[in-house]
């Protein structure tokens, strides 16, 4: 995994949390979507947690549009005013995916 984003994942009774810092871009996209794609593997819904992320790029959102739509229920928390929830805003992709404020508030989101 690249030092320029760490992930950690955690599974609750409701969901598998995978909380991550730092850069999304090119160069981390791979491990982005390898960290998403284990954490699916168990069947619960995913929680992305994008709070400690301090750059998300095209390659970043098409890893989270990807998850989604290979059947991955998801939810993205990235908080008001973050460079997160401007880059889901900006690409239209507020509109498509599950986003919230709080980690709390995912794992209180409606499941598909």
């Amino acid at each position: 995994m690249s030092t320029l984003l760490t992930l950690s994942t955690h599974t609750t009774p409701a969901a598998v949390v995978v909380a991550a810092e730092g850069e999304i871009d090119l160069a981390t996209a791979q491990d982005f979507a390898d960290g998403l794609a284990a954490a699916a593997v168990a069947g619960l819904p995913l929680v992305v947690d994008l709070d400690g992320v301090r750059f998300l790029g095209s390659a970043g959102l098409a890893v989270l549009v990807s998850a989604a739509t290979e059947g991955v229920n998801l939810v993205v928390v990235a908080g008001e005013g973050t460079v997160t929830r401007r880059a889901l805003s900006l690409s239209g992709l507020d509109a498509v995916l599950t986003a919230v404020d709080d980690r709390e508030s995912a794992l209180r989101a409606p499941r598909s």
